[in-house]
């Protein structure tokens, strides 16, 4: 049976993919949680008309985050953090550490979007890559200082 998916669904696929799923499954999960339709004709003439409205949306999205991306690039960020032997931090720097400063900075950065390959544990500058959309990256410089206030 060929359904059109309202939602991704991990393993089975994307929103307004169409997919060949068992008949029970269909009827017995997908159906009744409104996860799913039946993949008619008509269905699918609606389908083509949601995937067009959905590239329009898409290519609006992108085209701003184009926009901040380029915003972001001259940004510069400061954490100040506790240090002990010299320059290695107690704690470390996260992703939502920076997300939070870029928030104060008035850019509403989603800490999901910093993409860190691993925590930050040192004193010194970084750069950052934020991954704004599928397409569009960004990356802010970020200087790690000591806060001999604590």
């Amino acid at each position: 049976m060929e359904v059109i998916l309202n939602e991704a669904i991990q393993g089975l696929g994307k929103e307004l993919d169409v997919v060949k799923v068992k008949n029970g499954y269909a009827h017995n999960y997908l159906f009744p949680r409104g996860l799913a339709s039946l993949a008619t004709p008509s269905q699918r003439k609606r389908l083509d008309a949601l995937r067009a409205k959905a590239e329009v949306r898409s290519q609006r999205e992108k085209e701003g985050f184009q926009a901040l991306a380029e915003k972001l690039q001259s940004v510069s960020l400061t954490i100040a953090a506790k240090v002990h032997d010299g320059e290695k931090l107690f704690g470390s720097i996260q992703a939502q550490d920076i997300s939070a400063k870029l928030n104060e900075a008035g850019y509403q950065i989603d800490r999901k979007a910093v993409v860190l390959p691993e925590a930050i544990k040192a004193l010194g500058m970084y750069s950052i890559k934020l991954q704004l959309h599928k397409d569009v990256e960004a990356k802010v410089k970020l200087w790690v200082i000591s806060d001999e206030s604590k």
